[in-house]
C-alpha cells in the first residue's frame, strides 16, 4: 500500500510539474521594441481565429526622446496604436493607449502589424509593447 501511495504521489507531482511548466510557457508573450516616426512596424501577430480580440499593451518604461534628452513617460494619453493586415494592407483606426493598453475586438484571421504613433511634435516615443489574445 505504501508503494502504491508513493507511486501515485510521484505521478501527481510529475504531472503537476508538466502542467505548470506548460502554462508558464504559454503565458510568456513576446515583446517588441518600438520607436514612433521611424517608418517601421512596431510588432506583429498572427491571428488564427476569426473574431479574436487582440490587446496591445505598453511595457514600462516608455520614454519620450527629444533633442535635449530622454524623459520617462508615465502618462500615455498622447500615444495611439492600430493594427494593419499584412495581406490586404487595410488598417484599423488608431486606438488610444492612454491606460497603457488598448483592445482590438472581433479581428479577422491573418497576420497583423502593429503601428504606434505619438502626438508629440518635439520628439519620438520609444519602449516595448506586447500583443496578447483576449
Amino acid at each position: 500500500m505504501k508503494n502504491l501511495f508513493s507511486i501515485l504521489t510521484f505521478v501527481l507531482v510529475l504531472v503537476g510539474g508538466m502542467v505548470l511548466g506548460n502554462s508558464s510557457a504559454q503565458a510568456s508573450v513576446p515583446q517588441y521594441s518600438f520607436q514612433t516616426e521611424d517608418g517601421k512596424w512596431d510588432g506583429e501577430i498572427g491571428n488564427p481565429n476569426r473574431g479574436s480580440d487582440l490587446e496591445v499593451q505598453l511595457v514600462s518604461p516608455i520614454y519620450l526622446k527629444t533633442s535635449s534628452g530622454s524623459k520617462l513617460l508615465t502618462n500615455y494619453s498622447n500615444i495611439w496604436s492600430r493594427l494593419c493586415n499584412a495581406s490586404t494592407g487595410k488598417c484599423t483606426g488608431y486606438h488610444s493607449l492612454a491606460g497603457g493598453k488598448t483592445l482590438f475586438t472581433d479581428m479577422k484571421i491573418g497576420k497583423f502589424y502593429v503601428d504606434v504613433k505619438d502626438g508629440y511634435s518635439s520628439g519620438r516615443v520609444s519602449g516595448k509593447l506586447q500583443i496578447v489574445f483576449k
